[in-house]
């Protein structure tokens, strides 16, 4: 498995840039992890602080919006439900905090254990109308880019 990590300090954006890729990519299906299984929600689902599965071209993209920590699940915990459900990850994009204090995470190191980083990147919040912004726009294209580039 691939994966593009995303680190950033707690309102720095990561789920909103999250949301926005997954707006942009345009799944045909979205769902979201509720304890040990993925739920199917309706297209259109913002995608933030929690564990979502998107199919993306046919592949199955994992995307970790909210940091681990902030789930209070590891990432091995998520990658064992994917295991043990049988679902092939192409793609992965994990958020986490620039600093992880929580006893039990390893965020870096676990994500070492299961795949292969294509982008490491640190976030930091854009500020007023991130939107428009020429930084903001470059973060997200960017990372629609390398994904089409590596699904």
């Amino acid at each position: 498995m691939k994966y593009i990590q995303i680190r950033g300090t707690k309102d720095a954006g990561k789920s909103t840039t999250m949301n926005e890729v997954c707006k942009r990519l345009n799944p045909s299906s979205i769902k979201k992890l509720r304890d040990k299984e993925f739920i199917e929600c309706e297209l259109g689902t913002e995608i933030f602080n929690d564990t979502f599965l998107i199919t993306y071209k046919n592949k199955n993209i994992l995307i970790v919006a909210g940091a681990p920590t902030e789930q209070s699940r590891t990432f091995t915990f998520i990658i064992s439900v994917c295991i043990e459900l049988k679902i092939e990850i192409s793609l992965a994009l994990v958020s986490m905090r620039s600093s992880e204090r929580k006893v039990g995470y390893d965020t870096l190191n676990e994500l070492e254990n299961f795949g292969t980083c294509i982008f490491n990147e640190q976030i930091w919040q854009v500020q007023g109308e991130y939107k428009e912004s020429k930084e903001w726009n470059e973060r997200i294209e960017n990372l629609l880019t390398l994904i089409n580039t590596n699904i």
